[in-house]
């Protein structure tokens, strides 16, 4: 007597049915991923902008209490831009390899030589700075992802600002708190905090 195995495998349909149901739900997995990577580099770029702070504070507190006025917040230097502040800070509180690595985020690579950099947004480097004083209040802001600048009107991030778009922003402020902000809240003072003006070149 013969005995007949029924062979048992997937079918055509059985298989582009579970296909379907895969590639569905990677496609809704997919902004998910993509926001919470987008998420982390910027807390990453918050971060660098601590280690920035740190250094500012650190050359604040130097020329307080040797009365060197070459060494101040931005906004009390003689020479309000970003070139004569990172001169400073390149001079005995950061390498300018290290600097640099601390004004670069994805899509913007900062110069190695960062004291030679343009101020506008979203170009050479992912941290613009601002002419933060001594007198002006712990909630003005000192630093915001490149993508952004708030100094002079409430706007939203710059779509094709450098970087992050308009996935969201950073800003860091002179009492060394920073946020990782939605677009949606960049009209938002409250939360964001006051503006210096923007440092130049």
């Amino acid at each position: 007597m013969k005995i007949f195995k029924r062979l048992t495998a997937f079918t055509l349909i059985e298989l582009l049915v579970v296909i379907s149901i895969i590639a569905i739900l990677a496609a809704l997995a997919l902004p998910a991923i993509t926001g919470a990577l987008a998420r982390g580099q910027m807390t990453q770029t918050m971060s660098n902008m601590k280690q920035l702070h740190l250094v500012a504070q650190q050359i604040a507190l130097d020329g307080s209490t040797t009365g060197d006025t070459n060494l101040a917040w931005p906004g009390d230097l003689a020479a309000k831009t970003w070139s004569a502040w990172a001169g400073i800070v390149t001079n005995g509180y950061m390498t300018a390899a290290d600097l640099a690595k601390m004004c670069s985020a994805p899509a913007v690579t900062a110069n190695s030589n960062s004291i030679v950099a343009d101020s506008k947004p979203g170009t050479t480097r992912a941290v613009l700075g601002y002419q933060v004083s001594e007198t002006n209040e712990s909630t003005v802001v000192l630093f915001t992802s490149s993508n952004f600048t708030n100094a002079n009107a409430p706007t939203a991030p710059i779509a094709t600002g450098k970087p992050y778009g308009t996935k969201g922003f950073v800003v860091f402020r002179k009492g060394g708190d920073g946020a990782v902000l939605q677009t949606s809240q960049a009209t938002n003072t409250n939360v964001i905090g006051g503006f210096a003006t923007i440092l130049g070149n």
